[in-house]
């Protein structure tokens, strides 16, 4: 358990994601099975995209190190999967737990070149910012 009390060192949830803030969208309302683990002790943990609508995916995302919330992010080259009977490439997954309140946000890079972005209701316009600085720093440990 943190600190705070609020986030435990394990959990499972969902969220779904309702808004496209850019490109087309890709899959209508997915609701995205989330899991992680962290160590408060050492500041060191992973997490995991497990399904999308019930499509069991196991995606690992790993820690960005950033300050006031467990944010986690793939690695991954673009790949594609079989959700809801249509073939979807997924990009970038980013998964962020705010430290203090426990609030969970997600967001979805669709496509080869990432130009559709889905995300939770609860994004707001300066986790993009965020997001585009974390891809920008991993991007020369990516795709190795």
């Amino acid at each position: 358990m943190s600190q705070s009390g609020i986030i435990p060192s394990k959990n499972s949830f969902d969220i779904v994601l309702t808004k496209t803030i850019t490109g087309k969208t890709v899959i209508e309302t997915p609701i995205c099975a989330f899991s992680y683990t962290w160590d408060f002790n050492t500041n060191m943990g992973q997490a995991s995209l497990d399904a999308i609508n019930s499509t069991k995916l196991g995606i690992v995302l790993h820690p960005t190190g950033i300050a006031g919330m467990l944010a986690f992010m793939s690695d991954m080259k673009p790949t594609g999967y079989q959700i809801d009977g249509q073939q979807v490439i997924l990009n970038r997954i980013v998964l962020m737990i705010d430290a203090v309140t426990g609030e969970h946000r997600a967001g979805i890079m669709f496509n080869e070149d990432g130009s559709t972005i889905e995300v939770s209701a609860n994004w707001q316009n300066e986790h993009n910012t965020l997001v585009v600085s974390m891809i920008r720093k991993a991007e020369p440990q990516l795709f190795r």
